[in-house]
């Protein structure tokens, strides 16, 4: 059995859930290295004063020889990856991958990395990383794309198309089971506050909606720095009694939510920055859960939301559009229960943890075959 080194910003606890996806599934004997602003270090190996003072002794070595002082960062990766003796490494995010690309190099051990959103869509991200990204693409056997969408930016970046592998994330099981009996009038959205999601624009929408059916309701969970604004236009709509603000709420709440709605709605475009959706776990919870989602022609949601089988999509930053699809469905129970059965099946036959696991297992296996 191979052995696989998984770097990742954050350590296994405080990863994301897609990455916690792949440390806790993947099928090889592994390594977590986790880094981010600090240097690289496993549950095995962290640098002691031992090894601080090796390195500052050589530095200061080498400084006085006139050679170039090491990378504090890349000397500790270097020598996990020495001692542990890893076959292959996966590098979570585009960045993570750039960064510790000349450490991997170093040793010649085959590299496969993923990239899962703004690595590679926000502009001030692409445009620092540019070069480095060039180098990377060229050495990297495989690029992981969660949405496919972003093969346009990597191309861009001369990646070769053969390199690029499309798999998306997954809901995790337990939301296959749930179901909603659609009695209530509740529009659901879950999500950060941010610009690429646009929540401004869903509850402009929702405000028509509501002048339409003012029994509808608004749910809106999570947090972020258009929260305040956020309050603040519900307070101007004279909203403040059907839109209701969850804050971040646990894995459990989440699964309450989606069983006692009608309908999960997301009004994601693409940023001012660049930043733009890879593809939106929460839509597909949702539609695992069975619901029918009235979203966006944006990224990777057409991917995984057929317009007119399994929800309905309106343009970006089209909020009049978006209220009318909310209206046809909230008009149409037994449509809206289609398209979330629908939605069900295709997500279960497409966007499961099973599938996406083989997908990444097959790749780092034959890459850790083609070393050189």
């Amino acid at each position: 059995m191979i052995k696989i080194a998984i770097l990742t910003p954050n350590d296994a606890l405080n990863a994301e859930t897609f990455i916690k996806h792949h440390i806790n599934h993947l099928p090889f004997k592994k390594v977590v290295i986790y880094g981010g602003n600090f240097p690289y270090q496993s549950d095995n190996y962290s640098p002691n004063k031992y090894v601080n003072f090796y390195f500052f002794a050589v530095n200061i070595l080498r400084g006085f020889i006139g050679l170039t002082p090491k990378n504090y960062k890349e000397f500790c990766l270097r020598q996990i990856l020495i001692k542990e003796r890893v076959d292959v490494v996966f590098a979570e995010y585009l960045v993570t991958a750039a960064e510790t690309l000349s450490a991997i190099k170093s040793l010649n051990i085959p590299l496969v990395t993923i990239a899962l959103g703004y690595d590679i869509s926000q502009y001030n991200v692409i445009n620092t990383y540019k070069d480095r990204y060039i180098k990377l693409l060229e050495y990297a056997k495989y690029v992981i794309v969660v949405s496919r969408h972003m093969s346009v930016n990597l191309k861009s970046l001369k990646c070769s198309e053969d390199k690029i592998i499309y798999s998306a994330a997954s809901p995790n099981k337990e939301f296959f089971n749930l179901k909603s009996d659609f009695k209530n009038i509740k529009l659901l959205s879950v999500g950060r506050f941010v610009d690429k999601k646009a929540p401004l624009l869903l509850i402009k929408a929702f405000a028509i909606v509501n002048d339409k059916i003012p029994e509808s309701i608004l749910v809106m969970a999570g947090d972020g720095p258009l929260l305040e604004d956020s309050l603040a236009l519900v307070e101007k709509l004279r909203l403040k009694d059907k839109v209701i603000f969850k804050g971040r709420i646990t894995p459990k709440e989440h699964q309450d939510l989606l069983q006692d709605s009608f309908m999960f709605v997301q009004h994601s475009r693409l940023a001012k920055n660049g930043d733009s959706e890879g593809t939106p776990v929460a839509i597909l919870e949702a539609s695992a859960a069975g619901l029918p989602v009235v979203s966006t022609k944006h990224a990777g949601i057409p991917d995984i939301i057929l317009d007119g089988t399994t929800g309905l999509l309106s343009n970006e930053n089209d909020n009049k559009q978006m209220a009318k699809n909310i209206l046809n469905l909230l008009s149409n129970p037994e449509k809206a229960k289609e398209f979330g059965e629908n939605g069900r099946a295709f997500v279960l036959k497409n966007f499961t943890l099973e599938k996406h696991i083989k997908t990444l297992s097959e790749i780092l296996e034959l890459s850790s075959k083609s070393n050189g």
